[in-house]
C-alpha cells in the first residue's frame, strides 16, 4: 500500500489527523508546509496520495500540486484537498489540475478513509 503524504499548517490538526490514519493502518507521512513536502517527495518514493489543505501561508495546495507535477512528471501521485475556506472556483480549479477529491474542513473521516482504500486499490 502506498504511503500518504499529509500537508497541513495547523500543526494540531495534522497531528490528529495523522494519528487517525494510522488507527485505521495508512501508513503517513507529515509536513506542515509544502517545500518541505517535496523535499520528502524526493527521498520516499512510497508516497503516492498527497493530502494537502488548500490554504497554507508558504506554498498553497494549488501551487504545491503544480510544483509536484513539474517535479515528478513521470510520477503517479494521486491528490486529495482539504479545505475549510475554498470557494467554488477553487474546487472547480482544484479538479481541473486533477485533485481526486476535495474534503470540507472538519473532514468527513469515514469519507477520506474510504477514497484512500480505493485509490490504493480496495
Amino acid at each position: 500500500m502506498d504511503r500518504v503524504l499529509v500537508v497541513d499548517d495547523e500543526p494540531e490538526y495534522l497531528e490528529e489527523l495523522v494519528e487517525a490514519l494510522g488507527f485505521r493502518g495508512l501508513a503517513t507521512v507529515s509536513v506542515g508546509r509544502g517545500g518541505d513536502a517535496l523535499d520528502v517527495l524526493r527521498r520516499d518514493p512510497a508516497i503516492g496520495t498527497i493530502l494537502t489543505d488548500m490554504r497554507m501561508p508558504d506554498m498553497d495546495g494549488m501551487a504545491l500540486i503544480r510544483a509536484v507535477q513539474d517535479a515528478f512528471p513521470g510520477r503517479k501521485i494521486h491528490f486529495l484537498v482539504m479545505t475549510g475556506h475554498a470557494g467554488h472556483a477553487d474546487i472547480a480549479q482544484a479538479h481541473a489540475a486533477g485533485v481526486v477529491r476535495c474534503f470540507a474542513k472538519p473532514l468527513a473521516f469515514d469519507d477520506l478513509c474510504e477514497v484512500l482504500a480505493e485509490l490504493n486499490g480496495g
